[in-house]
């Protein structure tokens, strides 16, 4: 695959979805290696988008909130379970879904699961919000669709408290903080939440199409509802994001280089509400659930994905990360709602069958040794053989001579084997196959996790010629 493949895919892809302009970024092993600009910025001036075009990317600005959060409690400055009315003591006025309900908690915000009626269409139209406004809603509105934690309510509404909360906790307003904690120390100098001061630079201008005719939206000011999908960015910015996000795997010992810890970035993606299954276009459901600002799907192919998108009268976007190959795509649109995640993950398809795989990490001491055992027991037809380390319950679970009679048995069928390769999943745990006379042996292995880890689970299987 060539990147003019690419191209010629974010080209169908904006003439199938009628998008004015189009921006898409690629990032590969830390840096911004492909950029696709097609279309227009301003149809009234016929000025084309570049890559320095400036879009807003809406509710992709969640999980930078989100991490926000992450850092002010990685400094002790907050707690994820604390009540909201202990950072927002206005928030103490709102009335509860239930009488017996809990109190919503930071974490409910960050996860969508405080209960709040999903309000995308009145949200977005919501930027420009004052304080005095969302004080108001606290005092007067009817937030809750059912009591916190029973399920997953996508809210604009717990982001924007959020940006109350780190404004209130961090000292300074909502988008100072960000600026200071992330945009200046990675050299993010376009990315505002001011739309009206980007447009005095390279901006993309927002339209909606009716009856074939384009008409700009309005573009709706910074306000209270900022913290929810009030980002402007370009893809040499936003880049810069993705990839300070990306260098948090693999988990490591080197120093801490970035603005948090790269143990935060990752708890990010761990899920903290209801999971439900992702239906895409033509494809299998995919195992979802929401983590702090982003979703954590299980895709067929691509594996572990984390993933947001973002909309807005007059913007679409979507940002795709595969955070074991070190690989993001993302792309903005200047058309109202267009549904950019269709095209990150036909991009992120094509880079993944274009690469190789990633080479798989080096089994720990104790996996290795454990793996060796098992390769002599199958070549002595006896699973008591010298050097093997079995944990305390291995023989009580299944007793040497059944052992030896399945050792036997898979010997029988598949011949003489020799290890081919060890398949890690963690320090204590993988997968390994034998290459045998007569087919391959498949074996699962889970090492205990005592001071000398020993084999407390073993699956052996046969696949022959």
């Amino acid at each position: 695959m060539s990147f003019a493949e690419i191209d010629a895919a974010c080209t169908a892809f904006t003439q199938q979805e009628r998008l004015p302009g189009l921006a898409a970024g690629i990032v590969q092993e830390g840096r911004l290696t492909h950029v696709t600009t097609i279309g227009l910025a301003d149809i009234e001036a016929a000025r084309p988008v570049m890559a320095e075009t400036a879009f807003r990317i809406a509710s992709m600005t969640k999980h930078m909130t989100a991490l926000a959060v992450l850092a002010l409690r990685d400094q002790g400055k907050l707690v994820l379970d604390a009540p909201v009315a202990e950072y927002v003591p206005q928030f103490a006025a709102v009335k509860p879904a239930t009488r017996d309900s809990a109190s919503v908690s930071v974490r409910h915000l960050m996860s969508h699961a405080a209960g709040f009626v999903t309000d995308d269409p009145w949200g977005d139209r919501m930027l420009g919000m004052t304080p005095a406004a969302l004080d108001a809603l606290m005092a007067e509105g009817q937030l809750f669709a059912r009591p916190p934690g029973l399920a997953f309510e996508y809210s604009n509404l717990g982001y924007a408290l959020l940006g109350r909360v780190l404004t209130n906790v961090s000292g300074e307003p909502y988008q100072s903080f960000i600026r200071r904690t992330f945009l200046d120390p990675l050299g993010m100098a376009r990315t505002t939440f001011d739309a009206f001061a980007a447009m005095k630079q390279d901006f993309a201008w927002g339209y909606r199409q009716d009856e074939g005719q384009w008409s700009r939206e309005r573009i709706e000011p910074d306000g209270e509802v900022g913290a929810m999908g009030g980002l402007v960015t370009t893809v040499p910015d936003f880049a810069r994001w993705i990839a300070f996000l990306l260098d948090a795997w693999p988990a490591r010992d080197d120093p801490e280089s970035g603005p948090v810890r790269r143990s935060t970035i990752r708890e990010m993606g761990l899920w903290h509400s209801m999971p439900w299954p992702l239906e895409l276009p033509g494809a299998v459901p995919e195992a979802t659930a929401y983590g702090a600002g982003l979703m954590n799907s299980v895709h067929g192919k691509l594996g572990r994905r984390l993933h947001h998108s973002g909309g807005l009268p007059g913007y679409g976007s979507h940002v795709l990360m595969m955070p074991e190959r070190g690989c993001g795509v993302f792309a903005f649109a200047n058309r109202t709602y267009a549904p950019m995640s269709r095209l990150t993950l036909r991009l992120a398809e094509m880079l993944h069958d274009a690469t190789a795989t990633p080479p798989l990490p080096p089994p720990s001491p104790f996996l290795a040794q454990a793996v060796e055992s098992v390769v002599a027991a199958y070549a002595a037809g006896r699973i008591e053989v010298p050097g093997a380390i079995f944990a305390g319950n291995f023989l009580l679970d299944t007793p040497a001579r059944y052992r030896d009679a399945e050792l036997a048995s898979l010997k029988e069928r598949l011949g003489e084997g020799r290890l081919e390769r060890i398949e890690p999943t963690h320090a204590l745990g993988g997968k390994f196959t034998l290459a045998c006379a007569r087919g391959r042996l498949k074996g699962t292995i889970i090492l205990s996790p005592d001071a000398r880890p020993g084999l407390q689970k073993l699956v052996l299987t046969a696949e022959p010629l």
